[in-house]
């Protein structure tokens, strides 16, 4: 539901003609009436109830009755794209907000009329963010704080903005205000929650999370980010505990990707392949869950075991590309040569899947044949593949570029790979693309960036990224040296 229902619903309302007063309403719905004008009334009235109600259909029913007898009810027209909006009929929402703001146009300034020009600069600002159209959001929900700065959703809607924008310092100072105003609802101690975490600020963003969850149990966002913060303390339980009860609402594959990463993280290895193996049986071209499978058996000591399953199922199926595909995926970890056989078996029966050639380059890469690597995966990354498949062919571009010492284009690989690593809320694959970035740019010789990179590189680091942490440490000083006596590349420019 829209956020701010309720509170749309109880609001006051301006005269609602400019000549005429406002029209007395009738006691009940079924008086009977004669006047256009009081039969609107008694509709509107009968529409306000419908929608309190939740019977969303009927509501939208009676205010369009209403306004068929009386079109200058803008009541009727803001509370019809209320509802609107709460069915999802975004365009219809759209179409009746703009009428209301027509009407409105039609009266003098006054304060009323500022503080209902703020509530309908606000669904403005709600329909806009339900079609993705943030910018025109943002400008909507600015406005309403312009006419009522106390308006503690539009400040929640900002923050909800500025987080999928990666502002999350941002986001969290409104979050922060919208809580203050008294917005107290659970999604927006969800956003403040999630900016802290992805900031670093874990204390604070378990905090607010746990204010999230007291408010709302299903509240999805705020468990996977509490799982988040708790893998990031090493409680894998908790995470755990949380990412079952996200699944629960939400049986998503990437919630399913999301419980099976941190059950291998904390060792839990027939979990962890049994809900892989799962999602492979209804996605057999899901590449994550094939990598998350292999790696899971190999770090269970189970790698043979599911080869030699694997083998005797291609000696019967040889024409089944799936499973060549996983059969070399199991390979690349400790035999290259021959997961680069398998994936060529793969490519073979389908040639047009570029899952098949990322798996061809990932063994190429393996066995450190990167110029070979190289332009396989510049050919997959020409057709746009999903974003999954490109992040496969992305970390493996880099890798090879950055063996190749071609680091101007690695960085902009590492680039890429870190914006998809901060949506997925991938604290720990940040940390060591960070690493990276910051050495391409010092090779560069872009020494300021390349201290910004290793900054936030010690910032997310774990004791696993020990030994990065200590050549970072060891290069710092002389870098600081370089920049101070304007040695960099980007000084000189």
């Amino acid at each position: 539901m829209p956020l701010l229902l309720a509170i749309l619903l109880v609001g006051p309302v301006i005269a609602q003609q400019k000549a005429k007063p406002v029209p007395a309403r009738p006691k009940t719905v079924d008086v009977e009436v004669k006047e256009p004008i009081q039969q609107a009334g008694a509709l509107f009235e009968a529409g306000q109830k419908a929608h309190q109600s939740g019977d969303l259909e009927k509501a939208v029913e009676l205010y369009a009755e209403a306004l068929k007898r009386d079109p200058s009810l803008w009541p009727a027209e803001f509370q019809r794209s209320v509802a609107y909006l709460s069915l999802g009929r975004l365009a219809d929402a759209h179409a009746s907000i703009d009428r209301v703001f027509t009407q409105l146009a039609e009266f003098s300034d006054s304060p009323e009329l500022r503080g209902v020009m703020a509530r309908t600069q606000l669904v403005r600002g709600e329909i806009a963010l339900a079609e993705g159209k943030r910018d025109e959001a943002e400008a909507a929900f600015r406005r309403t704080l312009e006419l009522n700065p106390k308006a503690g959703p539009a400040h929640a809607g900002l923050a909800e903005i500025l987080l999928a924008s990666d502002k999350t310092t941002e986001a969290a100072a409104e979050a922060k205000a919208a809580i203050e105003a008294g917005d107290d609802r659970s999604s927006t101690w969800t956003v403040l929650g999630t900016s802290q975490m992805l900031s670093g600020q874990n204390d604070e963003a378990l905090a607010s999370l746990d204010e999230a969850i007291k408010r709302n149990s299903k509240q999805v966002v705020a468990l996977r980010s509490r799982a988040q913060v708790n893998v990031a303390r090493g409680k894998f339980s908790l995470a755990i505990a949380d990412l079952r009860a996200a699944l629960a609402i939400d049986e998503s594959t990437a919630a399913r990707l999301n419980l099976a990463s941190v059950l291998s993280q904390a060792k839990q290895y027939p979990e962890a392949i049994e809900l892989l193996q799962t999602i492979l049986k209804a996605e057999p071209e899901n590449a994550e869950a094939r990598a998350g499978l292999a790696a899971a058996m190999i770090d269970s000591g189970k790698a043979g075991e599911a080869i030699a399953q694997l083998e005797t199922l291609i000696k019967a199926q040889p024409g089944r590309a799936d499973l060549h595909a996983q059969l070399g995926e199991l390979y690349l970890a400790t035999e290259p040569e021959r997961g680069l056989t398998e994936y060529g078996a793969a490519a073979k029966i389908e040639p047009g899947n570029p899952r098949h050639q990322i798996g061809i380059a990932t063994a190429l890469v393996r066995m450190r044949r990167f110029q070979d690597a190289v332009p396989i995966l510049r050919q997959v990354l020409t057709q746009n593949p999903k974003d999954d498949i490109a992040y496969f062919a992305h970390t493996n571009l880099a890798t090879a570029l950055f063996e190749l010492d071609d680091f101007a284009g690695a960085g902009s690989e590492y680039v890429w790979i870190l914006k998809r690593q901060q949506v997925l809320g991938d604290r720990k694959r940040a940390a060591i693309t960070l690493y990276f970035l910051g050495i391409c740019l010092d090779k560069l010789g872009d020494f300021e960036q390349a201290l910004k990179a290793y900054d936030q590189f010690l910032a997310l680091a774990s004791p696993d990224n020990q030994l990065e942490i200590d050549k970072v440490k060891l290069r710092l000083p002389s870098l600081r040296r370089q920049i101070q006596a304007g040695q960099s590349n980007r000084k000189k420019n």
